[in-house]
């Protein structure tokens, strides 16, 4: 209004000047009159722009909450059904935080010291350990005084939004050495997010007015030092950046150790914590809460034993508590195996799929088709779109179009059939936009997950044969790297992951010696790639046995033999084989060549 109205006094304002200057019989008024239209013309125009330039400033302010994590939990939407495992990620965790006092300290300090030359630092520690929770416990102990939070989106105007804020930042990058679901490179999460940042950060190092700090939050330091290196090579990256990350201090986080009476103490304060958080409909499932703890396991599935004792880490301390606020039952004198802890929530979370699947409703889709004579087809989604990566919209439509639940339908139906099916699966589990949703987990912690895809691919092993040929090369070197972290927790894996890999080793194997750089713990990994590219399932392509070196060439040269020497060790004798096979092919070849000279000289 006021620039319109401003414009307008203006012009109206010279208009009558001129007017008045030229024809002064026709208007014979006050030469203020004019000047006043004139002047507040100017100061309305003047008003305006300054007001438009309060209002982008204020917006560039603000512009980093687009990429940066809010540190304060948003709560759930009015009337939602929220899943059971939002009360075990870090944001929406009711418990208090403890026994990681002294790790805080050391981390604000390093922050708040400007005498510190390390402006990066790497979190290093297995997954349940609390890492996550132990960044976002520093992102709030900074205070509105700090730019701070998780970093959510790619860095491209990152640092132009921390220095509009005129504050120290710190950028914490959670879960930096795990492959992203919305890329399709290898090790995509580092090279679409990790390398950009410190690309960037290399390229206003000598700015000194916003100091800026990165946090990686990773599984193991040194790999991912080692990965990320080699990406910073391939793309030119300032080797002051290189020599920064390679002096990063590292915080390596165990377990707290603590003793009985405070694990008792600790457990009741948990389960004090989600009996209040949980809402008041949690009382009518723990009749089937009961029965799944007593069965042990979810209908459908297969027993798979975790490595993991009881309480290992806080996660598992967090989960027994919750089923025990789930169940209603007393504390039990036993801690509950894993794969119970496991079975219960999983129970609970079925039940969600089926009760949003039921009464999912969508522009042209009045319900969800095949859900009648399929109740388990919830599930079966879920599981397929967390093996494909689930935010890769068209691919996943795609390959749930071989789930036998569809079989007979026509071309048309099917594929609409999948996309109705996958719009369910983003909308219920944050695959949409904004930001803050997109990087939310997918179902659950990674630990819980991981049991949960192996005992159904345990349970139903067709359903993994009916998929993998669906996968183009970006979905499978996604599962390659989905099926090596689930091996690192449950070995049952691993007969998955070398099945995986025998059915195409030269594709599928590459996938899987990549993605076991990444590991905290490679050696899990190793004997089942290995067995994999020995044993071949039958059917599959032996390209490890055509005489053709090169590709086999490259693919021992990613297999590390420092990460995975068995599976190096299967590569090289491969690769002697074949450049065996291709000598004796060239001595053939000029045996017959002489051969056929001497006739023609005769």
């Amino acid at each position: 209004m006021l620039h319109w109205g401003g414009g307008a006094c203006f012009v109206v304002g010279w208009l009558a000047l001129c007017v008045r200057m030229a024809m002064p019989r026709v208007w014979e008024g006050p030469w203020w009159q004019a000047t006043a239209l004139i002047g507040a013309g100017g100061a309305a125009a003047a008003g305006a722009h300054a007001i438009e330039r309060r209002i982008r400033r204020v917006k560039r302010f603000h512009a980093y909450r687009e990429m940066l994590e809010n540190p304060v939990p948003h709560p759930a939407e009015t009337g939602a059904d929220p899943s059971v495992f939002r009360l075990l990620s870090p944001l929406h965790s009711p418990v208090p935080f403890r026994d990681r006092a002294d790790e805080l300290a050391r981390l604000r300090h390093w922050c708040e010291d400007e005498t510190d030359p390390h402006p990066i630092m790497l979190l290093a520690g297995d997954h349940g350990v609390g890492r996550s929770r132990l960044a976002l416990e520093l992102v709030r102990a900074l205070g509105d005084s700090w730019t701070a939070g998780r970093l959510l989106r790619g860095p491209r105007q990152l640092f132009t939004a921390l220095r509009d804020r005129a504050r120290p930042a710190l950028v914490v990058v959670d879960d930096a050495d795990l492959r992203s679901d919305v890329d399709s490179h290898l090790h995509s999460l580092v090279r679409a997010d990790v390398v950009p940042l410190l690309l960037e950060f290399g390229a206003r190092r000598h700015d000194t007015t916003t100091p800026v700090r990165l946090l990686f939050v990773v599984r193991h330091a040194e790999r991912f030092r080692a990965v990320v290196g080699e990406e910073l090579d391939y793309s030119r990256g300032d080797p002051d950046v290189l020599r920064l990350l390679a002096n990063a201090p590292v915080m390596n986080l165990a377990p707290p150790v603590l003793d009985q009476d405070v694990l008792a103490e600790r457990h009741a304060e948990a389960l004090a914590a989600f009996t209040a958080a949980l809402p008041d409909t949690a009382g009518t499932e723990r009749a089937d809460d009961t029965e799944a703890a007593h069965a042990g396991s979810s209908p459908g599935t297969v027993p798979v034993r975790s490595e993991r004792t009881p309480l290992q880490t806080p996660l598992d301390l967090h989960a027994q508590a919750l089923v025990t606020a789930l169940t209603g039952e007393p504390v039990p004198a036993v801690p509950r195996r894993f794969e119970e802890v496991a079975g219960i929530l999983f129970e609970r979370e079925r039940r969600r799929w089926r009760r949003s699947a039921a009464s999912f409703t969508g522009p042209g889709v009045p319900a969800l088709p095949r859900l009648l004579d399929h109740p388990g087809l919830p599930e079966r989604v879920m599981l397929a779109l967390r093996l494909i990566g689930h935010r890769e919209y068209v691919a996943a439509a795609h390959a749930l179009e071989r789930l036998p639940e569809f079989a007979g339908l026509e071309e048309e139906r099917v594929r609409s059939a999948a996309f109705a099916w996958v719009t369910w699966a983003l909308a219920l589990h944050g695959g949409t936009h904004p930001a803050t949703r997109m990087a939310e987990p997918w179902i659950g912690p990674e630990t819980f997950t991981h049991w949960f895809l192996t005992a159904r691919l345990h349970a139903e092993p067709e359903l993994f044969d009916q998929l993998r040929p669906g996968l183009n090369a970006r979905r499978s070197e996604h599962l390659a790297a989905v099926l090596c972290r689930a091996c690192e927790d449950f070995p049952a894996a691993g007969e998955i992951l070398q099945r995986y890999v025998a059915s195409h080793p030269s594709a599928h194997g590459y996938d899987a010696v990549r993605g076991a750089r990444m590991l905290a713990r490679p050696e899990q990994v190793d004997p089942w790639i290995a067995e994999g590219l020995r044993k071949l399932e039958p059917g599959s392509r032996p390209a490890l046995s055509a005489p053709v070196s090169r590709d086999l060439y490259n693919l021992a040269r990613q297999a590390l033999p420092e990460v995975v020497p068995r599976a190096h060790a299967v590569l090289i004798r491969a690769y002697q084989r074949t450049r065996r096979a291709q000598d004796k092919q060239e001595r053939q070849r000029w045996r017959e060549l002489r051969r056929r000279g001497r006739g023609s000289r005769t």
